[in-house]
């Protein structure tokens, strides 16, 4: 029985939970406005406990690597890392996007994963549960929730919306007003918040045909470079002309 521990801290919510083929041990959520960089290491050492293991006990540690928080997603990766390294295990990098498809495991709808990108922009793909497995449809990319609202209604099936860019989709849905067609449908809030068993079922796959990472060659998926870097290279770019 191959045992994985996954964590998300790429959102404002903290999770942790420990899954394996046949059952899902623990999992542990806190969805508010805590420091995660305080509470994730004591999150994972409570789901551990509560699933009657210890550290040693588990093959692989996974992590949601991206998009999101650039602070959440850093606090997550050093985390994983640390622990990989000081336990010599291997690591699993989940894109954040597939482990919340993977929320609503074996739907026929279309899955669209949203994830808020401030600037009226979301991070997104297009997925569909095909013979139990997940397929991905689209590339992952940042788009404007508008651009994306039109592309998802000129889709003739269902598409179930989840992840924390909902509410920016929902209202240029209202805007629309008559114009908002029937396809679209709001996950519900319990299906649409970053689940870490999601994490570590996403990863068991990935495990299971061999795709592992260490705490060297595990790099975190952003798409789009941090207010930092973009002020810094806008200063640059002046400074130099």
């Amino acid at each position: 029985m191959t045992r994985i521990l996954g964590i998300d801290s790429s959102s404002i919510v903290a999770t942790a939970a420990v899954l394996s083929e046949k059952k899902l041990f623990s999992e542990y959520i806190v969805n508010n406005k805590k420091t995660h960089s305080e509470k994730m290491m004591a999150i994972v050492d409570q789901v551990l406990k509560d699933s009657g293991l210890t550290i040693n006990d588990i093959d692989a540690i996974a992590v949601a690597k991206g998009p999101g928080s650039f602070t959440g997603i850093r606090i997550g990766m050093a985390c994983v890392q640390g622990m990989a390294h000081a336990l010599n295990k291997p690591l699993i990098g989940v894109n954040t996007l597939d482990g919340l498809a993977y929320n609503l495991m074996g739907t026929k709808d279309l899955l669209c994963p949203v994830i808020n990108a401030q600037r009226q922009e979301v991070y997104t793909s297009l997925y569909r549960w095909e013979d139990c497995k997940l397929k991905r449809l689209w590339d992952y990319k940042l788009i404007k929730a508008d651009t994306l609202l039109e592309e998802l209604l000129g889709i003739n099936e269902n598409i179930v919306v989840l992840g924390d860019g909902l509410p920016i989709l929902e209202d240029s849905l209202k805007n629309r007003g008559n114009q908002a067609e029937e396809n679209i449908i709001s996950a519900h809030p319990v299906f649409s918040m970053p689940r870490a068993s999601s994490i570590a079922a996403a990863a068991l796959q990935e495990y299971i045909h061999g795709n592992i990472q260490d705490c060297f060659s595990i790099k975190p998926f952003y798409i789009r470079k941090s207010n930092a870097e973009e002020k810094w290279e806008e200063h640059h770019g002046a400074k130099s002309r």
